[in-house]
């Protein structure tokens, strides 16, 4: 339940209904195709059906989550939840005891050894580190929501944004440095220069 003056982010099902339809355009296609006559079309049904079965189970936890609005951000009065996401990093939740403040950040999580994946972040800050993260792929962090939620419930933690990251840690246990320049830029209080977008 949403708190007054809370900043939630869930699961969206119009957007991963959407998503669903978009990959699925062109398998069903296939399978539309094959079914206009089964005796020469049979390949197209066949592998029509294959990419869509395969495409819905890579998509089964997303849609899970779109059906029960799965919680994937929030600040409020507990302190910041960062949830699950698709690297397999476990939800989380730290207390503003914790939190010097919250970052936002491009950076690349490498998917496999060649190819980086580029991603908007939000993420968790203490002691010149950003502690822990989560890719906001397929939703859109709010920088003057959170900054109102942050001001309200953390005592004025501010939102900033962060530096470029060429290498974010798909691990949940893996920290990220902030350079000591750029700790130096936004160590007046409120971090003014840090909430805009």
């Amino acid at each position: 339940m949403k708190m007054d003056g809370a900043y939630e982010v869930r699961q969206s099902r119009i957007l991963t209904g959407l998503t669903l339809a978009l990959y699925s355009a062109l398998p069903m296609t296939a399978v539309v195709i094959g079914l206009q006559d089964l005796s020469e079309r049979y390949m197209f049904f066949i592998i029509g059906l294959g990419f869509e079965a395969t495409m819905l189970a890579l998509m089964r936890g997303r849609v899970g989550r779109a059906v029960r609005q799965e919680l994937l951000f929030a600040v409020d009065e507990q302190g910041v939840y960062l949830g699950p996401d698709e690297y397999g990093r476990p939800a989380m939740r730290e207390p503003w005891s914790q939190i010097d403040f919250i970052v936002h950040f491009k950076g690349s999580i490498w998917k496999t050894s060649t190819r980086p994946n580029p991603n908007r972040n939000v993420g968790i800050a203490r002691g010149g580190r950003i502690i822990t993260s989560r890719a906001t792929g397929g939703w859109r962090f709010s920088v003057r929501r959170a900054a109102a939620a942050a001001d309200r419930f953390g005592g004025g933690k501010p939102v900033l944004r962060g530096p470029y990251f060429d290498q974010v840690p798909r691990e949940w246990f893996h920290t990220l440095t902030l350079p000591p320049a750029w700790l130096a830029t936004h160590a007046a209080p409120g971090g003014v220069s840090g909430t805009k977008r």
